[in-house]
């Protein structure tokens, strides 16, 4: 193994890091009211995605992506593809967590396949490595601000970032440091030849939420990057020489480290400053808790379609499902069995005898009518 994740930490790292822990420990446990939590995990949901999507230069502003995610069937534009390919990965990453997968490069490649943005006709399940140079070039200026490692030794710096991420070495590093690691190495490597942003900013995510700090489904970092860009990349370029082989195949971390998890301090005193705001006297616990994840992710694109002033918002069908979550007939149809076996679901009948739309139970469609009338009318 090669790759040893060379930083120190500074006065102000291990400052972020406890105003993290502060704000996690509050977040994780305050009672909140139940609408709130369903509208915060949304809101999150929509910020990550339409500013990890802006950074590379989409314009579509929160309730257009919104829009996107709901109405799937609708998407007509490369940007429209782009966010509701990246609220997908989202999607897919919690269920891969939920099930205990570990990131392997397998996973980054089938993470990378759905991120990305392809022309018509059948997706791969997974991507391959770029096979070419692959320059990172000033939009403005046309001029080179990075040059990545060649084609030919991206395979083994992949594999060595693997393993550095399953040694126990990174395993002692603190979740939000080797989060930081881990995302500044992959897009160093720049192993795809397009997306690799997107990507390094979701396996930053998958290694937060995998060790704990999802915060709920409240965190989003994605809009603090783009709240000041250039930040954002003096602190991932840290002012080294514009050629991999000339000093980015082995930096000292610290500068990206101080910009990570300062950044994911503020994120964390934001959210902790809007539980403490919410937080009712009354004690419940969160009615969806027993769900699996694509069950509180339905009632996400649910509640986005409600937002929207959709009248049928609380049904759907066999093939919402295929388009939402990359599914086949058959996963689409056992999914809705067991769903209304579990009374979560209803079906609705045509004609007495077919079914072909299904609605939210009652419960169910009550929390997310408590959730839309509590939401902010405003566009951004």
């Amino acid at each position: 193994m090669n790759f040893q994740a060379k930083f120190r930490y500074t006065h102000s790292m291990v400052q972020s890091l406890t105003r993290i822990e502060a704000a996690r420990s509050v977040i994780e446990v305050l009672p909140l009211p139940l609408d709130q939590v369903l509208l915060l995990r949304n809101q999150a949901r929509q910020r990550a995605t339409r500013n990890s999507t802006a950074i590379e230069g989409n314009t579509l502003d929160s309730r257009e992506v919104g829009r996107v995610v709901a109405h799937p069937d609708r998407t007509k534009t490369g940007m429209e593809q782009e966010v509701r390919n990246y609220w997908r990965a989202l999607d897919w990453i919690e269920e891969q967590i939920e099930g205990k997968r570990s990131i392997t490069e397998e996973y980054i490649r089938e993470l990378h396949a759905i991120i990305i943005v392809r022309g018509h006709g059948r997706r791969g399940v997974r991507s391959d490595y770029r096979e070419q140079e692959c320059p990172v070039v000033d939009s403005a200026t046309n001029a080179i601000e990075y040059g990545p490692p060649a084609p030919h030794d991206v395979p083994a710096l992949m594999k060595d970032l693997i393993q550095w991420h399953k040694s126990p070495m990174a395993a002692e590093i603190t979740a939000p440091i080797r989060a930081g690691l881990l995302a500044h190495r992959f897009v160093s490597i720049h192993p795809f030849p397009d997306g690799n942003g997107r990507t390094a900013r979701a396996l930053a995510t998958t290694e937060l939420w995998r060790a704990g700090y999802d915060m709920r489904g409240f965190l989003s970092l994605e809009e603090y990057y783009t709240a000041n860009i250039g930040d954002y990349y003096r602190n991932l370029q840290m002012g080294l020489p514009m050629s991999y082989y000339d000093g980015r195949h082995d930096p000292d971390h610290t500068q990206w480290l101080e910009y990570f998890a300062g950044t994911m301090a503020e994120a964390g005193d934001s959210l902790r400053k809007r539980a403490e705001g919410i937080h009712p006297k009354e004690l419940r616990s969160a009615p969806w808790e027993q769900l699996r994840r694509i069950q509180q992710q339905l009632l996400s694109k649910i509640l986005l379609r409600h937002l929207e002033g959709e009248v049928q918002a609380f049904v759907f069908t066999a093939q919402d499902l295929i388009e939402w979550y990359g599914i086949g007939v058959s996963t689409a149809r056992e999914w809705l069995g067991k769903w209304k076996e579990d009374k979560f679901i209803q079906p609705e009948r045509e004609n007495l005898v077919r079914i072909h739309n299904y609605r939210l139970a009652q419960k169910w469609q009550e929390l997310i009518e408590q959730a839309r009338n509590s939401a902010p009318l405003k566009k951004g």
